[in-house]
C-alpha cells in the first residue's frame, strides 16, 4: 500500500494525463501509446543516468576489492572470516549493502511496469481499437494464426528487443548483472503474454527507445 501511495498511484496520474492529451490531438489511442512511451523515457532518462552512474561506482568498488576478498574468502572462515570481511569492507567505506546499487535499473524499473500494468491493461478506450495489423489492443495479439492455435507474436517481439537491447547494454558487466537483466526480460515474457496488445506494445516501444 506504501508503493501504491507514494509511487504508483502518481504515476498512473501522470500515465493518464500524457495519454488523455495525446489522444485529444491525435484521436488514436494506437498513436497516443506511442506518444505517451516516447515521453515517459524522456521524463525518466536522468533517472537512468543516475542508475547507471551508481551501477558504475558499485561495479568499480567491487572490482577493486575482489581480490583482498577472495585472499580473506581463501585463508579465513566462520566468524574469523566474517570479522576479517567486516574490517576490510570498513577500511574502504564498503557496506554490504552498496551492492544493492547493481540493482538500481532494475528496482526503478518496477513502479513504472507496475503502474503501467495498471492503467493499460484496464483500459477500456483500448477495446475494439485497431492499429496496423493489430485488430483489437484491449486483447492479447493473437497475430500469428496456426490450425486453431493463436499465437500472440508482439511479447516475443518485445523479449527479441529486450534481449538485443541487454547484449548491447552489458558489455564489460559481471555475470549476476546479466543473469539478473535476461531473467527479467523472460520473466516480462511469460508475465505480459496474455496482457492486452495495448499494454504489450507499449512495453515494446520502452525497449525500442532504451535500445
Amino acid at each position: 500500500s506504501i508503493l501504491e501511495t507514494l509511487f504508483i498511484g502518481p504515476l498512473k496520474l501522470i500515465f493518464e494525463v500524457i495519454f488523455s492529451v495525446a489522444n485529444t490531438f491525435v484521436g488514436n489511442p494506437g498513436l497516443s501509446i506511442i506518444f505517451l512511451s516516447l515521453v515517459m523515457n524522456i521524463l525518466v532518462l536522468p533517472l537512468y543516468k543516475r542508475a547507471d552512474a551508481m551501477q558504475e561506482e558499485a561495479r568499480d568498488t567491487e572490482e577493486k576489492l575482489s581480490k583482498g576478498v577472495n585472499h580473506i574468502k581463501k585463508v579465513f572462515s566462520g566468524d574469523e572470516r566474517m570479522m576479517i570481511l567486516q574490517t576490510y569492507y570498513r577500511q574502504n567505506h564498503y557496506k554490504p549493502t552498496d551492492a544493492l546499487h547493481g540493482s538500481v535499473s532494475l528496482l526503478l524499473e518496477i513502479p513504472f511496469f507496475m503502474a503501467a500494468y495498471q492503467f493499460l491493461s484496464h483500459l477500456e478506450i483500448l477495446n475494439g481499437v485497431s492499429l496496423g495489423p493489430i485488430s483489437d489492443l484491449g486483447a492479447p495479439d493473437g497475430l500469428l494464426v496456426i490450425g486453431s492455435l493463436a499465437i500472440n507474436v508482439l511479447p516475443f517481439l518485445m523479449t527479441f528487443v529486450n534481449v538485443i537491447s541487454s547484449a548491447i547494454y552489458l558489455k564489460g558487466f559481471p555475470l549476476k548483472t546479466k543473469i539478473q537483466l535476461y531473467a527479467m526480460a523472460l520473466f516480462f515474457l511469460v508475465f505480459l503474454y496474455t496482457s492486452p496488445a495495448g499494454l504489450v506494445f507499449y512495453w515494446t516501444l520502452n525497449n525500442v527507445f532504451s535500445l
